[in-house]
């Protein structure tokens, strides 16, 4: 059973309130904010944890530092600031494409990113 503790809340809060991938020192400051006392190493036991019941996913691009994001249905792209390497998430519109992977290939999911200058960076 999972407990649901002030940290695991506020971590949560913090997900909902940035809205998009966060490194886990990205989710430790946001969540310092809010809880002043959490420690660093709770919130990546915590992340460990969320990532292993569904409720966040892992998105790792490859020059970029590992982030998190709550798991959503929503198809969505990513936009990655060539400035500050923050990466949001864009809401997209994705027409029905029929894929056809190759002989005993699998295919679990697909990613699409965009890059650019976000606006504080701008």
């Amino acid at each position: 059973m999972i407990r649901t503790t002030r940290q695991r809340l506020t971590i949560e809060e913090v997900f909902q309130k940035e809205a998009r991938p966060l490194t886990p020192p990205e989710v430790f400051e946001g969540a310092k904010r809010i809880l002043p006392r959490i420690g660093l190493r709770t919130v990546y036991r915590q992340l460990k944890d969320m990532a292993a019941e569904g409720l966040i996913v892992g998105v790792d691009y490859p020059g970029q530092p590992l982030r998190y994001e709550w798991v959503s249905d929503a198809h969505h792209a990513h936009f990655i600031c060539r400035k500050c390497d923050r990466v949001f998430d864009l809401q997209v519109a994705v027409p029905d494409v029929k894929i056809k992977p190759p002989k005993g290939f699998k295919l679990t999911g697909q990613e699409t990113v965009f890059y650019g200058t976000c606006p504080e960076c701008k």
